[in-house]
């Protein structure tokens, strides 16, 4: 995996995603501007037809910038249909602003609607960071829907970036929601992908969790033991766990014996149990082999757990003793614990019997006192 944005899909953005998709690279931006997705995106304005010369030319007889853009925005559905490059040109000459780039991303959404490939040429040769990374991913998401093949040659075809990578990691995902056979089909066949084949069948298969779990867990798991690829199956699983957690966790243990697969993928899911509720994966982890499954999972439990509620998190990492926690885990729980409560967790290391856990905690604590 050669880029920023598919690097980061697998873990990071996957749970802030949840059913949206466990493996989709958007990048936000300080401001958190809205993004085109279908839960989200601004309604488009309905204008009537228009002359755009005509048009343009009212514009830009009209003095006063507010009011400039006010009748830009009263009949942009029209413009866009009439002249889309032109709308869009128009709006990135305006002074930046979150409202601006609100309406270029509405402007660039119709567009897309009748040209996803003029939308994303437009986008490619326009936008950068974060904007570009975001619009990218849904136009590619709904080309993908139009025509999967088609979006994947086109986005294939463009000089590599990060932007363009995470935008065919989308692509690839809400094609195999709908389409898996050909997603898979085209990564076989297309050589333009090497690269990023394996990232790529990743994400078709995270997609196709999403429509049928349990036969893009049987391809994966004959994917994932040929290519030796555990991570694989794991992500798999655990795009069906962000829709069912409890089926997709069950289905685990009854179906997977113990060994790599498995171990890999109730990580996973004690990831998703952390965000979810830790209660409820604590009493899950007592289903778990001993030793290195269960230990796995534990330290993934209490890692994404002292995210959340570091406090709770430590009171049980503290008791159990049925696991022994990575020192990342523990590092983990302290750091997140000094940064809600310092003297929270001060006291409640000072109450911490002797012994191997306490030691943990006072070296981690000494650590964080050291880096600050």
């Amino acid at each position: 995996m050669k880029s920023a944005a598919l690097t980061a899909g697998a873990l990071a953005i996957a749970l802030a995603a949840g059913a949206g998709g466990y493996f989709l690279g958007r990048q936000q931006s300080a401001a958190e501007t809205p993004r085109m997705v279908e839960a989200g995106r601004p309604a488009r304005i309905t204008s009537p037809a228009i002359d755009a010369r005509t048009f343009r030319a009212t514009l830009d007889a009209e003095r006063n910038p507010l009011a400039r853009f006010k009748l830009a925005l009263r009949h942009l559905d029209g413009w866009v249909d009439q002249d889309p490059r032109g709308a869009l040109a128009w709006l990135a000459a305006q002074p930046p602003s979150e409202r601006r780039d609100e309406v270029i991303r509405m402007a660039l959404q119709q567009f897309a609607g009748a040209d996803a490939k003029g939308a994303a040429g437009w986008a490619a040769e326009n936008l950068t960071g974060n904007e570009l990374n975001n619009v990218l991913i849904t136009i590619a998401e709904d080309w993908a829907r139009q025509n999967g093949g088609e979006a994947a040659a086109w986005f294939l075809g463009q000089p590599a970036s990060p932007e363009r990578d995470g935008a065919i990691e989308g692509l690839f995902f809400a094609w195999a929601s709908d389409e898996p056979a050909a997603a898979l089909k085209f990564l076989e066949a297309n050589p333009a992908a090497a690269g990023l084949t394996t990232a790529l069948q990743r994400a078709a298969l995270a997609g196709w969790a999403k429509s049928d779990p349990q036969a893009a867990l049987a391809a994966s798991l004959e994917s994932s033991r040929t290519n030796r690829d555990p991570a694989q199956f794991a992500n798999t699983l655990a795009n069906w766990a962000t829709m069912d957690l409890e089926a997709s966790s069950q289905w685990l243990l009854t179906k997977i014996p113990p060994g790599e697969e498995r171990t890999e993928a109730a990580r996973e899911l004690a990831i998703i149990y952390a965000q979810q509720s830790p209660a409820a994966g604590v009493a899950w982890l007592d289903q778990l082999a001993t030793g290195k499954e269960r230990d796995a999972a534990a330290s993934a439990l209490v890692a994404g757990w002292a995210r959340s509620d570091p406090p709770q998190a430590a009171k049980w990492a503290a008791t159990q003793t049925a696991s022994t926690l990575s020192a990342e885990a523990m590092s983990n729980l302290a750091h997140n614990f000094l940064l809600k409560d310092a003297a929270g967790f001060e006291s409640w290391r000072a109450s911490l019997p002797a012994g191997n856990f306490k030691a943990a905690m006072d070296q981690a604590g000494t650590l964080e006192a050291g880096e600050e």
